[in-house]
């Protein structure tokens, strides 16, 4: 009840500090995890802890972000010819078609989703590493890689992962 109560006002606590609805939203459950070690202190303590500790997250969040490498995701970004070495001109179309429709559905993806998805899939980041250089947990940097899987299926189909229900 304690937590369902704070979570609204943490979260705005939060907004009016800079912090995006994203980051806000990570933060908040962030910081109601770590307050469940202490849930044996009384509610006005717990409440004390509860905004010192989104108060430090939001400082790790801007250190890790001024010392993050940025992963920006623009046209010149990506490739524009697939990286085949003697591809013929119907493989080289459709290899095209194809990155250009990556491409967009990458563009499409919540800027955190797409951060967090080409850290692990292009960078080679496990979650923990991430979770780490972004300043949350593993389990936010899992539903933001599959957030990011959910919207470029959504864009791209399931044949393009090779889920395809040919079963």
């Amino acid at each position: 009840m304690f937590l369902r109560e704070q979570r609204g006002p943490l979260r705005a606590f939060l907004r009016a500090r800079g912090a995006g609805e994203e980051d806000a939203e990570d933060i908040v459950q962030d910081c109601m995890e770590r307050l469940i070690r202490y849930r044996e202190h009384p509610h006005d303590e717990l409440k004390l802890l509860l905004y010192r500790i989104a108060r430090n997250r939001l400082a790790d969040r801007g250190r890790s972000a001024q010392a993050a490498p940025h992963l920006p995701l623009a046209e010149h970004d990506l490739p524009s010819e697939a990286p085949f070495s003697t591809p013929g001109p119907l493989r080289q179309a459709e290899s095209g078609q194809m990155l250009n429709a990556l491409r967009q559905a990458l563009l499409k993806l919540p800027g955190r989703c797409r951060e967090v998805y080409l850290l692990n899939r292009i960078t080679g980041m496990s979650y923990s590493q991430i979770a780490r250089h972004r300043g949350v947990t593993a389990k936010t940097v899992e539903k933001q890689v599959a957030r990011a899987l959910q919207g470029l299926r959504q864009e791209l189909g399931a044949d393009a992962f090779g889920t395809g229900g040919e079963d």
